[in-house]
């Protein structure tokens, strides 16, 4: 055991933190992020540092699918649910000292649709947005849309970015995205002081932070692609915390050691098989209904997760909609993938898992390869970088899987958003496939319009039977959210939507 490791901690530990020295909270990321810019960021690897730096109006009561203020104090919704009235919190600072007034909201949405990026659908359908006065946010809709609120709340939502910084910083109409690779210009309780792809990513706390003082003075998140050395580094003490990736194993003993909290959340997202029905052996509907039948979905995920969570009972995640709606069975029968296998002139199958899961998702892999060989598939297995996977969208089918294990949610704690980012025609990047159904499209367009939740849940159980129907996907079951953090750690909160972000304004330490 090291010294480090002896006096439970790292340079944030007790033992390191007072006396004037600087308090510093270690974690690492398995991969890059994209450039840190609110308005184009759309992956799981870097929300962390996006909201230890930006703020939005809203965000998800921990454990729950319900909005809550944050930016804004309240809220109040027209009858017609085309006007949204915000509260704004008054005096709340950007780190270039300017204040998060009303104006700089209605310039942030004007941001977000002229980049045009992966999260922009979520202000496309603003009308107009008004500063009715500094404290006063009024958003009229183009049409009403019941999971406005959740985009707010989610893990991609707008943030408050200073129209200050975004005018001093543009080159040539760029509005700033190239100042913002490398710097920021939010409201959160830290601030970029070094940002170095590839190395490591330094937050900084924002002394005028509108929530008070932090217990950490600085973030340090370090580049570390493999999960066994991002381990060596906890128990060594040059980590205090690990929020992703770890093989189930190594988390179950991680419960039994005193030294360690290990807090297991589920989120939003859950774990699918997802199904290309653009290479030539899926194409067929009913072969894809008869993999859909066939695959054994107990054993994936008790043996992946080791038990942390159950084999999924509704086709969506129970955060998403009601699993009484939407119920599915544990049966399964090989036999008419069997006989339409043994027809087939090509057994060959290409199935990739995204990177961004680890090593369950890897395994998850493996016992499907193991489960498809027994009805005479061949079945390759690979592994795909987060970037590829958020790029597949751009690429010629050849290039594409047949079969793709990873993430099955959406932005956000609304059914809405899996059926827009994942399944609607054209959509980018995250409908992997090109999934193209304009009568799925119509009945989700239908969905958001509905005044009452009995009424959109009606249309979304259409959807449901229709995406069942298709057999665009093999639901496994709620993804667990595992974080490993030494004990002098306290506080910590995790996203309800996406656990994988725990509130940096929020962690303290114990000092002995």
């Amino acid at each position: 055991m090291s010294l480090l490791d002896a006096c439970g901690a790292g340079s944030s530990s007790p033992a390191t933190a007072g006396g004037g020295t600087t308090a510093v909270l270690n974690m690492p990321f398995l991969e890059d992020m994209q450039v840190p810019d609110p308005d184009i960021m759309y992956e799981g690897e870097g929300v962390q540092v996006m909201h230890a730096v930006y703020d939005g109006l809203a965000q998800y009561k921990p454990g729950t699918n319900e909005p809550v203020p944050l930016l804004a104090e309240s809220w109040e919704i027209s009858t017609d649910q085309l006007t949204y009235t915000f509260k704004l919190r008054p005096n709340v600072k950007f780190h270039d000292g300017t204040i998060a007034d009303a104006a700089s909201w209605v310039a942030g949405f004007k941001r977000r649709a002229a980049i045009n990026q992966g999260p922009a659908y979520m202000v496309a359908g603003i009308k107009e947005a008004v500063a009715k006065d500094p404290t006063t946010l009024v958003v009229h809709l183009k049409t009403p849309n019941n999971a406005f609120l959740h985009y707010l709340a989610c893990p991609w939502h707008p943030f408050a970015v200073s129209p200050t910084a975004v005018r001093k910083h543009a080159v040539g109409g760029d509005l700033a995205q190239k100042w913002l690779q490398t710097h920021d210009a939010g409201t959160g309780a830290y601030t970029i002081k070094e940002f170095v792809p590839g190395n490591y990513y330094l937050l900084e706390k924002f002394p005028g932070y509108w929530g008070g003082d932090v217990a950490y003075d600085q973030i340090r998140i370090t580049i570390t692609p493999s999960v066994s050395t991002q381990e060596l580094q906890l128990q060594q003490g040059q980590f205090d915390v690990i929020t992703k990736g770890l093989p189930i194993p190594d988390v179950l003993k991680y419960q039994k050691n005193p030294d360690y909290e290990v807090p297991v959340t589920l989120g939003g997202t859950g774990n699918a098989i997802w199904i290309n029905p653009n290479k030539p052996m899926f194409a067929d509907r009913k072969l894809r209904q008869a993999l859909v039948q066939a695959i054994d979905r107990t054993p994936v995920v008790q043996t992946s997760y080791g038990g942390l969570v159950p084999v999924q009972k509704g086709f969506w995640i129970d955060k998403l909609f009601p699993p009484n709606l939407d119920p599915i069975s544990d049966t399964f029968d090989t036999a008419p993938l069997q006989a339409l296998v043994a027809k087939l002139p090509d057994k060959n199958v290409d199935l990739a898992w995204g990177a961004d899961g680890g090593a369950p998702v890897q395994q998850m892999a493996e016992l499907v390869q193991t489960q498809l060989a027994a009805v005479g598939l061949n079945v390759t297995v690979r592994q795909l970088p987060t970037a590829q996977v958020f790029d597949l969208a751009n690429q010629p089918q050849a290039k594409r899987p047949d079969l793709f294990i990873d993430w099955l949610g959406g932005d956000a704690l609304h059914l809405d958003t899996v059926l827009r980012i994942m399944l609607r025609t054209g959509a980018k990047p995250l409908n992997l496939f090109s999934f193209t159904y304009p009568e799925l499209d119509k009945l989700m367009d239908e969905a958001i319009l509905q005044p009452t939740t009995d009424k959109m849940n009606a249309m979304y159980v259409e959807a449901t039977k229709f995406v069942m129907d298709q057999a665009i996907f093999v639901p496994l079951c709620s993804q667990p959210f595992p974080i490993i953090a030494r004990n002098y750690l306290t506080g910590i909160v995790q996203d309800s939507d996406l656990p994988e972000v725990i509130y940096a304004d929020k962690i303290g330490r114990k000092l002995s």
